[in-house]
């Protein structure tokens, strides 16, 4: 009786590959976090309009549940995890607010916002063939949501020329492209006529 070495190769295979196998829940906060900066880059490191300086670095902003992850979190050159304190203090425009992150199954859930977009809802995060995919399980977007947003953030504040919250609040002026602020304060509501 003759034994050849191919199906024993193939169940040494598939015995391997099931050891290796991850669910998205068996990652970090840390590697979930940075994979979904990464996946959202093109809108995190665009500036908030055309003549605005890039950003060098995703801006993440942990809120309501998502607070529970700041433990979990370090800032890296790619992504910058900041308070809300900080982000206000920098008169960020461009950031990733996550509000929540959780398991369901083997995957993961993540509830988000970017308001310089204004996007936002809840993403599926799995793991397929050791690389983490993002699905929109529920993603709208919302102009008003984002004037909410900014509004909540930084209304009645004094806004600061050349910051990016000055260049994003100047957007709506098409005739005053620059990081001039157009008035002393932002506005406390989220009225369209002032945001």
């Amino acid at each position: 009786m003759r034994v050849t070495a191919a199906p024993l190769l193939l169940a040494a295979l598939l015995a391997s590959s099931a050891v290796n196998a991850r669910d998205a829940s068996d990652y970090s906060t840390q590697e979930l976090v940075e994979a979904l900066a990464q996946r959202l880059s093109k809108v995190l490191l665009a500036g908030p309009m055309r003549d605005a300086p890039p950003s060098t670095a995703a801006i993440v902003m942990l809120e309501g549940k998502g607070l529970r992850l700041a433990p979990r979190l370090q800032s890296t050159p790619a992504m910058r995890v900041l308070s809300q304190e900080q982000l206000v203090a920098e008169q960020r425009a461009n950031f990733l607010i996550i509000s929540q992150l959780g398991q369901q199954g083997a995957d993961m859930l993540v509830d988000y916002e970017t308001p310089n977009n204004a996007s936002f809802g809840t993403l599926r995060i799995q793991d397929k063939d050791g690389k983490l995919v993002f699905k929109a399980e529920d993603t709208y977007r919302s102009s008003s949501g984002a004037r909410a947003t900014y509004a909540r953030l930084y209304g009645g504040l004094p806004c600061r020329n050349g910051s990016e919250m000055a260049y994003r609040f100047n957007y709506a002026d098409r005739y005053a492209r620059s990081g001039e602020c157009p008035v002393a304060r932002f506005p406390s509501s989220d009225s369209a006529f002032e945001w």
